[in-house]
């Protein structure tokens, strides 16, 4: 069985087209999992309009937890996943049909080249950037996040490159991921943390979905690339002290998986952890020593300067 994770705040304008995508997938045995954070608009209404129709592809998970984000409401939904494969899904995009059944492939034959199911896979796909109304934007694929991947765990680290609307992991990663703390800086980031530590990650170029840009995205595809954007984050307060959230979030990998980590990573994570005792020159040599580095040279030249 495949669950599908569906995360919900007010969206009705594009949540009942996805909704149709998730329900058109060709792949046998999937279940959708949804669950609301407190809409104040026609989200509920539609979902349980949808989840009468189909009663045994939709699960409606209704509780009292406020989340407030998308990554703790992912995490909440991921406690009541029991499938073999766990996918997650954005209220906002389209997926084409095959996308669960081909990453459904990729994440088996990644199993079999670790051994076994009970290795920790994260695998994930690519998308295409569409507007409001899923036509394409004119973004230079090299110029977004995704065309280049870093998925070692010392690149990790300090970047996130799994975008989680496109990734399926197996049930041994799920159970990786346990409950949401706020060092977790998302959850999809979290995973790919907790499967290059312990596991195994692959990236599939093969474009499966339609990737929404609205305005109104809690994160979106962006042109980072663009002067317009190295400007925009140069002059943002929040880069300047991002790398505390990435030495939080690190720690809290420590202290749930250390012990059951294989020695190098153990040790690539010990020796990042060990970056804030430093001074500065020393910040920076092991920044550059142990290759906790960004995706290109810009990032990197601000994140040695404010490290």
């Amino acid at each position: 069985m495949i669950d599908i994770c569906l995360a919900t705040y007010n969206g009705e304008r594009y949540l009942a087209e996805q909704l149709d995508s998730l329900l058109a997938q060709t792949a046998p045995d999937v279940r959708i999992l949804v669950r609301d954070d407190g809409s104040t608009d026609a989200t509920l209404a539609i979902l349980h309009d949808y989840a009468a129709r189909h009663p045994r592809t939709i699960t409606l998970i209704e509780d009292d937890v406020h989340c407030g984000a998308p990554a703790p409401n992912f995490m909440e939904i991921m406690k009541h996943s029991t499938a073999d494969y766990v996918m997650f899904s954005d209220q906002d995009d389209y997926w084409y049909p095959s996308k669960a059944e081909h990453m459904l492939a990729v994440t088996r034959e990644q199993e079999r080249l670790a051994g076994g199911s009970q290795v920790p896979v994260l695998a994930f796909g690519d998308y295409r950037v569409v507007d409001a109304d899923l036509q394409p934007i004119d973004v230079p694929e090299g110029h977004l996040q995704i065309s280049a991947f870093h998925l070692s765990l010392n690149r990790l680290l300090v970047q996130n490159y799994v975008t989680g609307c496109t990734m399926m992991i197996n049930r041994a990663a799920c159970e990786l991921a346990g409950d949401w703390e706020p060092a977790i800086l998302m959850h999809d980031w979290w995973l790919a943390l907790c499967c290059a530590a312990m596991g195994r990650i692959v990236h599939d170029p093969t474009v499966l979905m339609d990737y929404r840009q609205h305005g109104d995205n809690d994160v979106g595809a962006k042109d980072v690339k663009s002067w317009r954007y190295r400007f925009d984050r140069l002059r943002d307060p929040a880069s300047r002290t991002s790398s505390v959230d990435y030495f939080r979030q690190a720690q809290a990998l420590e202290e749930r998986h250390a012990a059951h980590m294989p020695p190098q990573a153990r040790r690539t994570l010990e020796r990042f952890l060990a970056i804030p005792g430093m001074g500065k020159l020393g910040r920076m040599r092991m920044l550059l020593a142990g290759r906790y580095l960004k995706s290109d040279l810009v990032r990197n030249i601000g994140f040695l300067l404010w490290i």
